[in-house]
């Protein structure tokens, strides 16, 4: 379908309801293509209502969930790696109620759950196990594996790690989340990291180091839009940034201070910046 523009609703918060049904029309009158909805823990009626107001906006959807220490893929423990497949499966069919065919984010180990020691080849096996199991189930849903920076994840936290994982999983329905804020942190060259992605790389977020508007930090966005382009890349790309909307939310992501004016600013400066390049390249549809 080519490449498509979203806005991420955790800018909002966790959990999207009717009290964003405001948002969804700004956003949808500025111009995007869809939205990227989190659907952790919430139920497929819920998630399927929701989708029939994004169909009446026009507005297509992609989904994002994790994982918790008592479903982590990486687990020793064989009952809560079987809990964890259990998880997976559940969050692709909470895509499907939404109407998304793809669930990314850190599926691959538990969020913010940090063992003393470094993760080993027995622990990537683990994962990747889990992984081809969840997407053998996951029907036409596909499966994003997301590496964060190293103080939100343990098992990934490169793109060389991610290639290793995916290598491993050997499903085509298990792709690779890319986000440049992650990237920006733990990376020498965001761009070529991207690059290095190869044939992996599923779906594209764009975030600035410091989560706020894209375009004023310090993530190369040229660059990054160049090995897009280079790699031929024809998915979602979609904008991410949080804030203090939601203030316990705001503060599980360490959000201490506002980023921007308001969210519909970080969501239209991010739309300009990402056509802008996706049209500078030949990427835009």
């Amino acid at each position: 379908m080519g490449v498509r523009v979203g806005m991420s609703m955790l800018l909002w918060g966790p959990r999207v309801t009717e009290e964003h049904d405001a948002v969804l029309e700004e956003i949808a009158e500025a111009g995007y293509d869809g939205v990227e909805v989190p659907i952790t823990g919430v139920p497929g009626a819920e998630l399927e209502a929701l989708g029939r107001r994004l169909d009446a906006l026009g507005l297509a959807r992609t989904a994002v969930g994790f994982c918790t220490e008592e479903v982590d893929p990486a687990s020793p423990d064989p009952a809560v790696r079987s809990a964890a497949i259990e998880h997976l499966v559940e969050l692709a069919r909470g895509a499907e109620a939404l109407g998304a065919d793809l669930v990314g984010g850190p599926i691959h180990s538990a969020y913010a759950h940090f063992p003393d020691r470094a993760p080993g080849a027995e622990d990537f096996q683990r994962a990747a196990e889990v992984l081809h199991a969840a997407a053998e189930r996951a029907g036409g849903v596909t499966l994003g594996v997301e590496f964060l920076n190293r103080f939100e994840a343990w098992l990934l936290s490169c793109t060389s790690q991610t290639v290793e994982l995916l290598d491993a999983v050997d499903h085509p329905r298990v792709r690779a989340v890319f986000d440049t804020h992650h990237a920006h942190i733990e990376e020498d060259s965001t761009a070529e990291a991207l690059a290095r992605m190869g044939r992996h790389l599923g779906h594209l977020q764009v975030s600035e180091n410091h989560r706020g508007v894209l375009g004023a930090g310090q993530v190369p966005f040229d660059a990054v839009f160049d090995a897009a382009a280079r790699l031929r890349y024809d998915g979602w790309v979609v904008v991410e940034s949080f804030s203090r909307e939601d203030p316990a939310f705001g503060n599980g992501l360490r959000i201490w201070r506002s980023l921007s004016p308001s969210p519909m600013l970080v969501a239209r400066e991010g739309l300009q910046l990402v056509r802008a390049q996706l049209a500078r390249v030949g990427l835009l549809s």
